[in-house]
């Protein structure tokens, strides 16, 4: 009795719900507003709009919209319906005066004006759409009163003239004025530029409209401007580069054939450069850096750029061929295609330009050769070409030949620059040599120093990259040894062995010397900025002349000792590096006082606990002592540095808790605590409610191996893992933990153990997620929570104690490349769906206790027996085991299942997509009933 009354409740509660929300919707259109629509389709000549009918609700006609409340039109939407009324708009359209929106585009008027009067009465309007409608006239002034209009199309009248109202500057609100492909004349009002709201004006096709652009107000909200065919003219604002929204502008510039200078630097605009832009034949500069603009540079016209001394197109996505006929326009100075996508080979061009000083192409995809033309460009001063895929070889005396040259960079392409100046300058004792002031050499597979070096200095040196061996000769900086003021000098990545050159008396700002076998004292210049001595060989710090530097890195030597006390004096210093070192003895306080950015000590002989005095306002964004001997706890102080991303202080001799309280640092990528005494449980859930939780939310990579934590892992705290279970569209693998010291690149490394091996990564990738729990004490089961971390790439649970089954959700890591679970006590079959994982490189399951057949599909067929080995109930492919297919497993019970509720979907289709789904669903319930009978029956027998 009690179920039949129930189940009358619900019914009951359903026929009221019905009967509610039918009186909702029973709201009718007023007997005023159906007829002055009927009115309105009486106006038209043909019999249209069917279904507007008297004694029927109006708001259920075609095109009309009517407040929920009121039941009053708020929109008619009659676009495009064939309409035709020679008496132009009709009266009872203003009888509508709840009309929010009117959209009567594409009708036909018969050429009649615009009422005189009649709009003023529809208070309410914020969209009005008439474009292509045959309208004439004037605007009337009943307009003014829309105050509520946000948008206006009045576009496509041929008959509508007059000059465009003052009032339109009125419109607070009005954010789209569409007016092109009328008659309008006259001046266009100044005032409209000022709307703030304003985000589209299109005014194109009026060509007796003129006008002068004023200067826009900060914060315009503009985003497409079309002038095009009509009267504006005079100077561009300057203040349209401030338009941060702007997407389309069309100025027309073919007609402004009296511009002298076109700025439009990073306005956003998009699309092709118009070829249109070669009529301006005054043009002296034009600037459309910074911008959106994809296509090629339109091809030359005769009479094109004749007065153009400056092109700027820097900074976009454009491409194609370079065409040569920009080198032999006779007055341009400057030419910057730097940062585009610009590919094939520069072609060779006649009649050089006499006043091309500056080219700069560098950042594009350009290959072939270096053009022979460019050595006739006799007023050259700057050729920059580096990053590109230039190739062949180089005389470097040929560039000695252009006399006004002073900046000169070919880095980075595959070039093979040949250093025969020598010969050059000894043949011809009277050279002219070259004012170079700037020279980039990087990667051109030399094996000598240019000797243009002993007769200039070169502020700006960098020929890192080669294969220039022996020492660093003394004659580098014009054989001058003292009071030499230089801002780069960078010659890593040779084969340098020696120097001859002294840096006592030198002042250098950027000095990298990495990567060579430099030997003995490390050579500090007068107040460096820059110091690069890694990878090298060299054996003692001075002790002075750190104070001014910024960055210092001498990782990679044969350094040993203290920690110099000058380096404690450098007050700016933001990036310390003497890992792979010989260091001993207790780090410093003033190292982790939180003044540097990053700081890595790693794989040195440290001793001692960590200070514990890091200030509010902590800087550190990467710490990094992995390899020492340090013990103590770990400082709780950290928690004041809110920029910290890479905390490594693995293989060393912390004994602690595990830091929970390093959650809240929301920044924090990499926490590395492997091979230390670290103990207790890991996973605990915070205690802060759910909508402010933070816990460790940015972490990336986290490696716990090789201590003692122990207990079980908590579910609710990988659920915390945020940054782990987002898959980064778009993402390649290239994007890394990066950060730009004053123009340093600069990397992290972390070592992770990855297939089973120990790995070092000298960038972090972005897309790279890892967790490393192996060798510990943990017990329990492996959280099923795991499987929502959809970026892991590598996941290392082994050696530890857990139990239960593999997961079936790990089945969802569709990144995974490592799965390590060896070594541990899980019982079950191997899941099905892991063979689904078309990126699993590597697997690990061996030393268990798994059962059933492994699996004979996707990745599983690539492993060896040693993926498996130590499983007593494991069989089949590659184990030797072969399994009994007589008796079916719980799997394929399963499988069955599926099979006939699928089966049952499709027999029943055919009598319609609900029925079928119905049946469908409700056999999957009776079979779940059904199952769980059986399951009651077995346990009471």
């Amino acid at each position: 009795m009690e179920r039949h009354a129930a189940t009358r409740c619900v019914h009951l509660h359903a026929f009221l719900l019905l009967v509610l929300l039918h009186t909702s919707l029973a709201v009718r259109c007023p007997p005023d507003q159906a007829f002055a629509l009927l009115r309105l389709k009486h106006s038209f000549q043909q019999p249209l709009l069917p279904s507007w009918r008297a004694r029927t609700d109006c708001c259920r006609w075609q095109g009309v919209s009517c407040d929920a409340a009121s039941g009053r039109v708020a929109a008619l939407d009659l676009g495009d319906q064939g309409l035709k009324s020679r008496g132009g708009l009709p009266r009872a359209l203003f009888q509508l005066t709840s009309l929010r929106r009117i959209d009567l585009s594409g009708n036909n008027f018969g050429g009649a004006t615009l009422p005189a009067s009649g709009f003023e009465q529809l208070a309410e309007l914020t969209h009005l759409n008439l474009s292509s409608t045959g309208l004439a006239g004037q605007i009337p002034a009943g307009i003014s009163n829309l105050t509520k209009l946000v948008s206006l199309d009045l576009s496509s009248n041929s008959g509508l003239s007059g000059a465009i109202p003052e009032f339109f500057a009125e419109l607070r609100s009005l954010a789209i004025l569409q007016l092109s492909n009328n008659v309008f004349n006259g001046t266009c009002p100044r005032g409209i530029f000022d709307l703030k709201s304003l985000r589209v004006v299109d005014l194109s096709g009026n060509s007796d409209l003129s006008g002068e652009l004023p200067e826009l107000p900060p914060g315009s909200s503009l985003e497409v401007l079309d002038l095009s065919v009509t009267n504006f003219y005079g100077r561009i604002p300057s203040s349209i580069s401030n338009l941060k929204r702007l997407k389309t502008l069309d100025i027309s510039v073919g007609r402004l054939q009296s511009l002298s200078t076109l700025r439009l630097q990073d306005c956003g605009i998009s699309g092709a450069i118009p070829s249109s832009i070669l009529n301006l034949t005054r043009l002296s500069e034009l600037d459309l850096s910074q911008n959106n603009l994809t296509g090629g540079i339109p091809m030359y016209r005769k009479g094109a750029f004749l007065n153009l001394e400056k092109l700027e197109l820097c900074c976009n996505s454009l491409s194609g061929q370079i065409p040569s006929f920009l080198f032999s326009l006779p007055r341009l100075k400057f030419i910057s295609l730097m940062s585009n996508n610009f590919e094939g080979s520069i072609q060779e061009f006649s009649d050089p330009s006499p006043s091309l000083a500056s080219i700069y192409l560098n950042y594009n995809q350009l290959n072939g050769s270096v053009p022979k033309s460019f050595f006739s460009l006799t007023s050259l001063q700057t050729l920059q070409l580096s990053r590109n895929g230039l190739s062949g070889t180089v005389q470097l005396s040929s560039f000695w030949r252009l006399t006004n040259l002073s900046n000169l960079i070919l880095s980075a392409n595959t070039l093979t620059v040949v250093v025969d100046d020598k010969d050059y300058f000894n043949s011809s004792p009277s050279a002219t040599v070259p004012p170079i002031n700037s020279l980039g050499l990087a990667c051109c597979n030399m094996t000598k120093v240019p000797s243009i070096l002993k007769y200039v200095l070169v502020k700006d040196l960098d020929l890192s990259c080669n294969q220039i061996g022996g020492s660093v000769p003394k004659w580098i900086w014009a054989g001058r040894n003292e009071n030499v003021d230089v801002f780069k000098f960078n010659l890593s990545r040779n084969k340098f062995t020696g120097m001859e050159l002294s840096l006592a008396n030198a002042s250098v700002y950027f000095l990298d010397l990495s990567f060579n076998s430099l030997p003995g004292p490390i050579p500090v210049p007068i107040s460096p900025q820059f110091l690069d001595y890694s990878n090298n060989q060299f054996s003692s710090i001075p002790q002075d002349r750190l104070s001014s530097s910024f960055y210092l890195n001498m990782a990679n030597n044969t350094l040993h000792g203290g920690i110099p006390p000058m380096i404690c004096d450098s007050r700016n210093l933001e990036l310390l590096d003497l890992s792979y070192n010989y260091f001993s003895g207790h780090v410093p306080s003033c190292l982790v006082d939180g003044r540097l950015t990053i700081l890595k000590l790693g794989h040195n002989h440290f001793q001692g606990t960590l200070p514990d005095d890091i200030q509010r306002g902590c800087a550190f964004q990467t710490i990094d002592l992995n390899g020492n001997q340090m013990e103590g706890t770990l400082p709780r102080s950290l928690s004041n540095c809110h920029h910290l991303e890479v905390f490594d202080v693995g293989g060393n001799n912390f004994a602690d808790s595990f830091p929970d309280w390093l959650g809240n640092l929301t920044k924090l990528r990499v926490l590395v605590l492997r091979s230390n005494k670290l103990f207790g449980p890991v996973g605990t859930v915070p205690t802060n409610s759910h909508q402010n939780r933070t816990h460790f939310q940015s972490l990336q990579i986290i490696d716990l191996a090789s201590n003692s934590f122990s207990g079980s892992l908590h579910s609710q705290w990988f659920e915390e893992l945020k940054a782990m279970m987002v898959i980064r569209e778009n993402d390649d693998g290239r994007q890394a933990l990066e950060d730009n010291l004053s123009g340093k690149f600069y990397r992290d490394t972390v070592v992770v153990t990855y297939k089973g091996i120990a790995r070092k990564f000298t960038r972090i990738l972005t897309a790279f997620t890892v967790i490393d729990f192996s060798a510990n004490a943990f017990t329990g089961s492996i959280p099923e929570s795991m499987g929502e971390l959809a970026s892991l790439r590598g996941l290392n649970m082994s050696h530890n104690a857990f139990t239960g089954t593999i997961p079936p959700k790990l089945g969802h890591l569709t990144q995974l490349e490592s799965l390590d679970l060896s070594s541990n006590q899980l019982h079950g079959a191997i899941p099905e769906v892991l063979a689904a994982l078309t990126s699993l490189a590597w697997l690990n399951v061996s030393s268990n206790q798994l059962e059933g057949a492994i699996p004979q599909s996707g990745q599983f067929l690539t492993f060896t027996v040693d993926s498996f080995q130590g499983n007593a109930g494991l069989c089949g492919e590659p184990l030797p085991k072969q399994c009994n297919s007589g008796a079916p497993s719980s799997g394929d019970e399963n499988n069955s299942k599926d099979r006939v509720e699928t089966i049952v979907l499709y027999l029943v289709a055919g009598s319609g997509y609900g029925l079928g789904l119905a049946a469908a669903i409700l056999f999957h319930v009776l079979g779940k009933r059904c199952s769980l009978n059986r399951r009651m029956i077995e346990l009471n027998i």
